[in-house]
């Protein structure tokens, strides 16, 4: 009997793991980053510029996540994409998010934190297994990125609802509706203008946040999708208990930490295309992402020039967002009448700063980078590999160790070259002119007697 009770639960157990889809939740499975949470959210309420109650939430992604997913779609670009996701096991591999929300107390059973067992993708994220949609509309449980290459990203959240089944929930499909979720004496809700208010002076609503990844895999029996969740993030919040953001001061944003200056193989109107690598640290992604939240930003002005300017140029067509990894320059802006087409080997001058915009103030500037410049004017000529980049004092060394290399002689190696000839070659030159006027003149001397 005990025999037959367990091959009972192990074939229950077999069919649980099969049933439904293909679809698996994975714990061990390496992925080609570390999944950490979202970090720095900042919420900020909008104070009825979309919906009395719509809140901007930005959140920062890990460096390591911002490169992948840069390498990943240039891959894709170039049709690479399997080949840089093979060393994994996967086809193809997406990330989402999801926002969870509190008002007041986020362990109140009726508004506090909402992520239940329908925030899992086991059969479809928000549906329960009869494939009935069990979250409300203020539970985020499937949320895009805007950019997963970029280090910031926004959403908008807790935005107004109407009155039907979103505000009021449905009981025949047993989705809850955003009334559910909250006590009565939280909010006011105007039926005819269907207008939702929480009063912010006197309620506090929280914010947390995760990733979700999921990676996909053809097999004979179709596509094995399987899920990755990472930590929630620290808590953000709006309202009443809300922790009071302060706007970016002069001088809080250091210069931007470029290196690696290279000429692409990418043309733009005909023109060249410069890359270089911006390092992103964690002081800069929090104050761009709560610059974000606060409706600013911080954006990367790149400047050049190239031999004969004398003045830096704009570089509008540059990459401006702030993301960990390559950044291309176009230098289309370095033409101009007298230099229609900028020449491939160009030597190339590149110097960034950032602008920082933000809310009823004036835009505000960090301090220029250090300037980078190809070491040569041999750039990307041929199947010569592209030169390192410098800084400008580097260059200026190099410049000045090559001009002196030119002007010292090859013979001697100290001489100035006086008319481009050795110091002792004119010697010579004088001693031989010397002997053959006192021969000449001994030789007059002669001829007289």
């Amino acid at each position: 009997m005990k025999k037959k009770i367990s091959v009972f639960l192990a074939a229950v157990l077999l069919l649980a793991c099969f049933a439904g889809s293909l679809s698996v939740r994975a714990e061990e499975d390496k992925l080609p980053f570390d999944l950490v949470a979202p970090a720095n959210v900042t919420a900020s309420w909008m104070e009825g510029n979309d919906s009395p109650t719509t809140t901007g939430i930005a959140y920062s992604l890990s460096n390591e996540m911002t490169a992948f997913f840069k390498e990943l779609e240039e891959a894709r670009d170039a049709g690479t994409g399997e080949e840089l996701l093979k060393p994994y096991g996967i086809d193809d591999i997406s990330m989402t998010t999801q926002v969870d929300w509190a008002i007041d107390d986020v362990n109140d059973p009726v508004s506090g934190w909402h992520c239940n067992e329908y925030w899992n993708a086991d059969n479809g994220f928000g549906y329960d297994e009869e494939g009935r949609y069990r979250v409300s509309d203020w539970d985020a449980v499937d949320f895009g990125i805007g950019n997963a290459t970029e280090t910031v990203n926004e959403h908008w959240i807790i935005r107004g609802v109407p009155n039907d089944d979103r505000w009021n929930g449905n009981p025949d499909t047993l989705t809850p509706g955003v009334k559910d979720q909250l006590n009565p004496g939280q909010y006011t809700y105007d039926t005819a203008n269907e207008e939702l208010r929480i009063d912010f002076t006197k309620h506090t609503a929280y914010f947390r946040m995760r990733f979700v990844v999921t990676t996909y895999k053809d097999t004979e029996e179709g596509v094995v999708m399987k899920y990755y969740y990472s930590d929630w993030s620290d808590v953000a919040s709006v309202g009443k208990d809300a922790e009071k953001w302060e706007p970016v001061k002069a001088g809080e944003i250091k210069a931007p930490v470029i290196t690696d200056l290279h000429m692409t193989d990418k043309t733009f109107n005909g023109n060249p295309i410069v890359a270089f690598t911006l390092t992103v640290p964690d002081e800069l992604r929090e104050k761009a992402t709560q610059l974000e939240a606060h409706g600013g930003q911080i954006v990367v002005e790149t400047y050049c020039r190239v031999p004969g300017d004398a003045e830096w140029t704009s570089m509008q067509n540059a990459d401006w967002i702030i993301k960990a990894g390559e950044m291309e320059c176009p230098l289309l802006h370095l033409v101009n009448d007298s230099r229609p087409v900028i020449a491939q080997d160009s030597p190339v001058e590149l110097r960034c700063r950032y602008r920082i915009s933000q809310a009823e103030a004036d835009d505000l500037y960090s301090d220029y980078s250090e300037i980078l410049t190809f070491g040569t004017a041999e750039i990307g000529q041929g199947s010569d590999p592209v030169p390192e980049a410098t800084t400008a004092a580097e260059e200026t060394t190099t410049a000045a160790a090559t001009q002196t290399a030119k002007d010292s002689c090859p013979i001697c190696h100290f001489c100035p070259q006086p008319l481009g000839l050795c110091i002792f070659i004119w010697l010579l030159i004088i001693i031989a002119v010397i002997v053959v006027v006192i021969l000449v003149t001994r030789k007059g001397k002669k001829d007289k007697k």
